[in-house]
């Protein structure tokens, strides 16, 4: 008989689905900020935009470093990418590439969700650093200065965008073609083995 294991508390639950939340929130305003009108549904004004741009700042600033706490404390060992996880990199990039059809199994994250994630940490900070140059460009002018100006600080914002889009896609996607079991214990925790 399958045993039942809990994979997810509701800590990382609730983290996982207010970054979750935000990053869909902050790319749908930061386009209508960007290309005004783009997203005519939703947000009404420029005003409604920002709000909704800066209210999803906040609670995704809250989450990174709620995750960072946990990470730190509770799970490093389990979701920081270390030299075995490396090793084991290139039979998960075969096996999601289609040219293996099995993977070792893992407790708890895969060599590559681990590397992902912790991308993610690290995008989550650029992000929030160059928003923040681009919000108070005369306070962080040094900053601006450094990457070349407001308009490379833009520009990198902007690209980071396009990444977490990118990202949230093939996140989505490898989500729903392998085992279901893990969507579900993204919402209820639990997982049988």
């Amino acid at each position: 008989m399958a045993e039942l294991y809990l994979k997810h508390s509701l800590y990382e639950r609730a983290v996982h689905w207010v970054m979750a939340v935000s990053v869909v929130l902050l790319v749908l305003s930061g386009l209508n900020i960007r290309f005004p009108g783009l997203i005519p549904w939703g947000f009404g004004t420029m005003n409604s935009a920002r709000f909704v741009h800066f209210v999803s700042m906040y609670a995704l600033i809250f989450a990174w470093f709620a995750y960072t706490v946990h990470l730190v404390f509770d799970e490093f060992k389990t979701e920081v990418i270390g030299a075995d996880d490396i090793k084991g990199l290139p039979n998960m990039i075969r096996y999601y590439f289609f040219l293996s059809g099995r993977h070792r199994e893992y407790p708890r994250y895969n060599p590559l969700q681990k590397l992902s994630y912790n991308i993610v940490w690290v995008m989550v900070l650029v992000q929030v650093v160059t928003g923040a140059g681009m919000y108070w460009p005369t306070r962080t002018m040094g900053l601006a200065s450094y990457v070349g100006g407001l308009m490379a600080l833009r520009v990198l914002h902007d690209f980071m965008t396009y990444i977490f889009i990118s990202y949230t896609i093939v996140h989505v996607y490898l989500v729903f073609s392998s085992d279901i079991r893990d969507f579900w214990a993204m919402i209820n925790g639990y997982r049988y083995r």
